[in-house]
């Protein structure tokens, strides 16, 4: 007998399944997917793995199933710096020099700073004092934050909201303690009050616009999110590639005179 499965419980309740939906899903008897929970049938690999495709586990949390009923992680898991993510890191390059004269950051996913591109730079050196840039940059918190790009963003409120909501339902998808701790520090920042409850007639669509205010000057640029959706690293699964770009001509003008002065 094995011990009780707990991640495997767990990741179906969050998926709204229960033994008997996983069971039709993964053509597996609701018996025995309650025995693997419970401890009392030991699952083969090719189980666990059936069963984390239907329930559209990410590569962490498959590796977790994996590692709780004893086999190795599927999945590696290797820092970005690491010699053997050198490619990576050169088409991540790539990505973000191409987006020039306009920002682009690489983001894991608690919203971490791992890279940036010189647009993003740039913008970041003109609005923040230096020892705001040192260390470890959460870009989530730079946006909450008083001494952060807050006091420009024009829209916060409906910004500030936004992620707010979109941060609670990347939770209720994919529990993480990590996530939680930014949650509760972002409320902890003076939050919009009303954050939890979305504008009647308003669209939350897949890209995010921000109104900022820089030295008189009115900017308007939107915001998208790309990640590596085949790949077989699990951090570079979770990673996220956000571009800017400028919603009118105002704003297109102001990136690029930001770029020529700075040659």
């Amino acid at each position: 007998m094995g011990s009780a499965n707990h991640a495997l419980a767990e990741f179906r309740r969050t998926k709204r399944l229960s033994q008997l939906d996983l069971s039709l899903k993964a053509e597996v008897s609701a018996r025995h997917i309650s025995f693997i929970e419970t401890g009392r049938a030991q699952p083969s690999r090719d189980i666990l793995l059936k069963l984390a495709e239907v329930m559209g586990l990410s590569h962490r949390e498959c590796n977790r199933l994996m590692t709780e009923c004893g086999y190795a992680p599927v999945y590696f898991d290797r820092p970005l710096d690491e010699a053997a993510m050198q490619p990576v890191r050169q088409a991540l390059n790539v990505m973000l020099d191409n987006q020039d004269p306009y920002p682009a950051v690489v983001l894991n996913s608690l919203w971490d700073l791992h890279m940036a591109n010189r647009s993003l730079n740039r913008l970041m050196s003109l609005l923040l004092p230096p020892d705001r840039l040192q260390g470890r940059i959460n870009m989530l918190e730079l946006i909450f934050d008083h001494r952060g790009l807050r006091p420009y963003m024009t829209n916060w409120d409906d910004v500030a909201a936004l992620l707010l909501r979109r941060l609670t339902l990347q939770l209720q998808t994919r529990p993480n303690p990590e996530l939680g701790e930014l949650l509760e520090t972002l409320l902890s920042m003076d939050p919009p009050a009303d954050w939890h409850a979305p504008e009647p007639q308003g669209w939350e669509g897949p890209m995010l616009t921000s109104e900022l205010e820089i030295n008189g000057q009115h900017l308007s640029v939107f915001s998208t999110l790309s990640s590596f959706g085949t790949a077989l690293d699990v951090g570079l699964q979770e990673l996220m590639i956000e571009s800017y770009f400028p919603s009118d001509e105002a704003t297109r003008r102001f990136f690029h005179t930001l770029a020529t002065e700075a040659e």
